[in-house]
């Protein structure tokens, strides 16, 4: 009878403890990942844009409890070492704090420059609902980044280039969760979609040892992340897209027009990174 008490006790305080564990990380009370909140505040700190190659600002957005998204802070980490844009990454529990953020500092005039949000996972998800309610904010996203999104919402027509980098697994993706699907614009009119599935993609890496925990974090699509980043801070330069020392993998083909079809949301356009024999990724 004590054992079976003990084991009771034992028991019921595991229940407890994930009960309150899963409240405060849904919630966005913390960040799993121990980091503290800073580095986001730091983005539009007075003083820091003269530290920076480009103005601007790039959050990104780590997956389920801020902890697989391990290419999200390695991305993060390159811009800032290198001095490249101001940027930082939260974990995906953080985005409500996020948003409010961003729509308070455009309100107050410190979120100026090209403004770029990255997301993996269900992080992914969430960025585009944050370019969403940017969206009725009046601010728009010059770059949504999205990688192996789960369960994405339309992307909204404020968001004037959006990248989906994903790997299909056709006998699994009609589960929910644990997959990366392809997204669509609401305005393609709007929006300049590009849609890459690295499971049939030419990118000139090996992609046959990418799935949905290490995606981000595999160099070749470190890369390409790079490539559209560079691109799109180029662009809204308004300098000649020619940096660094690096190309992009030559075999990314140009847009093919493969219609790919889609559980919900009509017919995407299955599309391959355009070429990018003119944009360098400095290494």
């Amino acid at each position: 009878m004590k054992q079976f008490l003990r084991r009771y006790r034992g028991i019921r305080g595991t229940v407890l403890f994930s009960i309150t564990f899963f409240i405060l990380t849904c919630s966005g009370c913390i960040d799993l990942t121990g980091l503290p909140n800073d580095p986001v505040a730091q983005t539009v700190k007075p003083g820091n844009a003269h530290l920076y190659k480009y103005p601007g600002h790039l959050y990104a957005m780590r997956g389920f409890l801020g902890i697989f998204s391990t290419g999200m802070d390695l991305l993060v980490n390159k811009l800032n070492s290198r001095h490249i844009v101001a940027s930082a990454a939260v974990a995906d529990e953080a985005r409500y704090p996020l948003r409010k953020f961003l729509i308070r500092e455009s309100i107050a005039g410190r979120l100026t420059g090209p403004l770029i949000l990255v997301g993996h996972s269900w992080g992914a998800d969430d960025q585009v609902r944050i370019a969403r309610a940017l969206g009725r904010a009046g601010i728009k996203v010059n770059l949504l980044l999205l990688i192996d999104p789960v369960t994405p919402p339309p992307v909204p027509a404020n968001v004037i280039r959006c990248v989906d980098i994903y790997k299909s697994h056709p006998l699994t993706d009609w589960i929910p969760v644990w997959r990366g699907v392809p997204d669509d614009a609401r305005n393609p009119a709007a929006t300049d979609m590009t849609v890459i599935n690295l499971r049939t993609a030419k990118v000139g890496f090996d992609t046959s040892v990418v799935n949905h925990v290490n995606i981000s974090a595999v160099p070749g699509v470190q890369k390409m992340m790079m490539h559209y980043i560079l691109d799109s801070l180029h662009r809204a330069a308004g300098r000649p897209v020619t940096v660094g020392v690096t190309t992009l993998p030559g075999s990314v083909h140009p847009p093919s027009t493969q219609p790919s079809p889609r559980a919900a949301g009509g017919a995407v356009i299955q599309l391959m990174a355009k070429s990018a024999s003119d944009v360098t990724i400095k290494q």
